[in-house]
């Protein structure tokens, strides 16, 4: 009897197939939580690229007369929508910030204000109050008077599986450029008579600099 039990104790056949049943799923979810969070870092990056190509378009207007217009950002929109291949809506919001030093203060310490917004497929126009808590922390250290180009972006990323992520996962990136040849990158209708009074109160013969 002794021998019996020894042997039945030590007797480990069909372990493997145990544990084979205890793991399998496991090794499936790991598989695809790898594939879900692969395909949603790779829907990121390429969102990030193609930002950063409109970003550069804009920041190669080489004439500070000649003003970029809606048509013209609608159509780097399409782009943009092109380029990232998303299946769901994408968002765009198009703005240029000036930087004011402060006066006695060291350099670059001081706050930007907004010079114009052009926000596309119903994004909000970025408002005033929003530049400092929006804008301002991706903003590195400008001069006096100096103009920054901002383009934000919006996609959605739809996993095939919910693993860790929501049904919807919100993609949003920001890219802050300068004008390469100009001091500052014109809309339409802002100084030439065609547009309306600014938010700010500035009036379209004065470009508020």
């Amino acid at each position: 009897m002794t021998r019996f039990f020894k042997k039945k104790i030590r007797d480990e056949r069909g372990s493997i197939s145990v544990e084979a049943i205890l793991m399998f799923p496991l090794l499936i979810w790991a598989y695809m939580g790898m594939y879900v969070f692969f395909e949603g870092l790779r829907e990121s990056n390429i969102n990030l690229k193609a930002t950063y190509t409109v970003a550069d378009v804009l920041s190669r207007f080489t004439d500070e007369d000649v003003a970029v217009t809606e048509e013209y950002m609608d159509g780097l929109h399409a782009v943009y929508n092109w380029m990232s291949r998303s299946v769901n809506p994408v968002f765009m919001r198009i703005s240029v910030v000036i930087f004011h030093q402060e006066e006695g203060a060291p350099e670059g310490v001081g706050h930007h204000t907004k010079y114009w917004s052009y926000p596309i497929n119903g994004v909000p126009e970025l408002l005033d109050e929003e530049v400092a808590t929006v804008i301002s922390p991706h903003v590195p250290i400008m001069a006096d008077q100096a103009s920054a180009i901002v383009v934000e972006t919006w996609s959605f990323y739809e996993p095939v599986m919910r693993i860790g992520l929501k049904e919807t996962t919100p993609i949003y990136n920001i890219v802050v450029t300068r004008p390469r040849f100009t001091d500052h990158l014109i809309k339409e209708g802002m100084g030439d008579g065609t547009g309306s009074t600014h938010e700010d109160g500035v009036a379209d013969d004065d470009t508020g600099l």
